[in-house]
């Protein structure tokens, strides 16, 4: 199969093709036009319609989910991120990030799956784009039930004469609707997809995700017509009557993933980002890139402007981020025996914070004069990589390393980078194990130990957990911790665990993150540790579940809204 992004440029032509009410397509009066008719004998144009549906799923995103939790910070104050988090949403939407109404999508695989079973194409290909198909609409209505709770489950091709107004399905009806589509497509996917495509480890471990959070304390309800649980009830619980048995079930599915064999941690933290070869065993499910067809702006997002190219000023780590990262031995920077030192606060850390923060004397690469140029990041006080925030410098004295391709020198605004977004990979099937696992069980058993060690060793610490030293409490609070560093910054996962854990409440209303303040003396650095963030953050309860957009609820009027959003104008 060849890299999906080459077929990006046709795309846009193949979106012409297709509409909701399935008839035939484009001028009927052209004898050359393209029907659905003649669609469905070409497997090729099958291919490409599929390739259409790949090209639905977001890839890196720009600056919004890491801003709005305590992982970075952007420079733009007036932008959604800053929006966010001081409550100040805007039409329901913030400028459209929040927003995830993803029934355009929806509709095109409903016509995807409603059609191909007659296509004239070898059997096993069909089946194997079904499974394909099938993931994708899984995906789409969990990132919507993770945003909205229950949402309508449309399944079906929609024709004109039929109700479109369709109500939400409850919140535990659609978790059951994705389990089983994402059990369907295991078994109609590839188990040895190559890179881009979706295979069978995807839909296993994208089922992980998916267990893991219904068994959360946001999500977890045993009311099955509820459409969303009440914000105002959601708490830090994860104990509930009837919750062990969700635990289970989502360990059950990320274990079923490590059974595979097939999936490993990549040795090297950078490469794993860079590394697009079939060598590469963690990723499971990506976004692909090819530069001249389909790039993003990653590289030239977090750059200080010394290596800029018409963008940065995004993602600047917070100092809570670099104070969770281990020493290499495994301790806290506040738990005795850690070693660290407050005077050198960058030393002896595990290999995670080097390949994601630029710290005050850590190497940075880019483009200076169209070379590549290596420079030494100075973000004390009158340094060369501080002050002038409006210029693109740091406002916490960090800059983001993290997935950053270092002999990348043709980097633009939005554009220039190719490196996949890692939507799924191992590391996070190994921590959904360990959570999970530990929750339904009395204390941690030695698979859970396992998991995490596993993805400590990767990080170079030393030595492994053993057996018994850690309470139940404690090896949730060790996973937690865990999860904030691995996935720091690009991953976009951070926000959604403290939704899920019930703890978003806690973490992120009427308190302020800090940035690190540094000042040279001769040779000497002295490190305080301002607040950042100029005034406190407002986490409302009601922020557990995003505002289905006005412009749905104007459209449908059997949608309800979710509780404490406004309904629009003459609803």
């Amino acid at each position: 199969m060849k890299h999906i992004s080459l077929n990006i440029l046709l795309l846009a032509f193949a979106s012409l093709l297709f509409s909701a009410c399935n008839k035939d397509l484009l001028d009927q009066n052209n004898p050359d036009a393209i029907t659905s008719i003649d669609l469905w004998k070409d497997p090729k144009l099958i291919g490409l319609y599929l390739n259409t549906i790949y090209g639905d799923r977001p890839g890196w995103n720009y600056n919004f989910y890491d801003n709005i939790a305590d992982d970075s910070r952007s420079n733009w104050t007036g932008n959604e991120p800053n929006n966010h988090i001081y409550d100040q949403w805007v039409d329901g939407d913030v400028g459209g990030y929040t927003a995830y109404w993803k029934y355009e999508e929806v509709v095109r695989i409903n016509d995807f799956l409603a059609n191909i079973d007659a296509a004239q194409m070898d059997e096993a290909t069909k089946t194997r784009y079904k499974g394909e198909a099938r993931f994708m609409r899984a995906f789409l209505y969990f990132e919507m039930v993770q945003r909205y709770g229950g949402v309508p489950l449309i399944t079906k091709v929609q024709h004109i004469t039929d109700d479109l107004s369709v109500p939400r399905n409850s919140l535990n009806e659609c978790f059951r609707f994705i389990i089983a589509e994402l059990d369907q497509a295991a078994t109609e996917l590839s188990p040895d997809a190559p890179r881009g495509r979706v295979g069978k480890g995807a839909a296993m471990a994208l089922k992980g995700r998916v267990a893991l959070y219904w068994a959360s304390p946001q999500y977890f309800t045993t009311d099955d017509n509820a459409l969303f649980k009440d914000p105002e009830t959601i708490n830090s619980n994860t104990q509930g009557a009837g919750a062990a048995e969700r635990w289970k079930a989502a360990a059950d599915a990320s274990q079923a993933v490590m059974m595979l064999e097939k999936y490993d941690l990549n040795p090297d933290l950078k490469a794993l980002w860079l590394d697009k070869s079939a060598n590469n065993k963690e990723p499971i499910f990506e976004v692909q890139y090819k530069k001249g067809f389909k790039s993003h702006g990653l590289d030239a997002l977090v750059k200080p402007p010394y290596l800029g190219a018409g963008d940065g000023g995004q993602r600047f780590p917070l100092q809570e981020l670099v104070d969770a990262f281990p020493m290499k031995n495994g301790r806290l920077i506040g738990e005795p025996g850690s070693g660290y030192v407050a005077g050198d606060p960058y030393a002896g850390r595990d290999d995670r914070f080097y390949a994601a923060i630029g710290y005050n004397g850590a190497k940075a690469w880019g483009n200076k004069g169209g070379a590549l140029t290596q420079i030494t990041l100075e973000t004390f006080e009158g340094g060369r990589d501080y002050g002038n925030m409006d210029a693109g410098n740091t406002l916490t004295g960090y800059y983001t390393l993290k997935a950053l391709d270092t002999q990348n020198i043709n980097y633009s605004y939005r554009a220039g980078s190719d490196q996949p977004w890692l939507e799924i990979r191992y590391a996070e099937v190994l921590l959904n194990y360990a959570e999970a696992a530990n929750e339904y069980m009395a204390a941690p058993d030695q698979s859970v130990y396992d998991a995490v060690n596993k993805v400590r060793t990767r990080a170079g610490i030393t030595p492994e957990l053993t057996m018994g030293s850690l309470s139940k409490d404690q090896m949730r609070d060790l996973i937690r911790n865990e999860r904030y560093v691995e996935f720091c910054l690009v991953e976009q996962k951070r926000y959604w665990d403290l939704k899920r854990w019930g703890i978003a409440y806690e973490k992120l209303n009427n308190v302020k993150y800090h940035s690190v303040y540094i000042t040279k003396t001769g040779n000497t650095y002295t490190y305080d540790y301002p607040e950042r963030d100029p005034r406190p953050l407002k986490f409302d309860k009601r922020m557990y579940w995003f505002p289905i957009p006005g412009s749905e609820l104007t459209k449908n009027l059997k949608l309800t809204q979710n509780q404490g959003w406004p309904l629009p104008p003459g609803r």
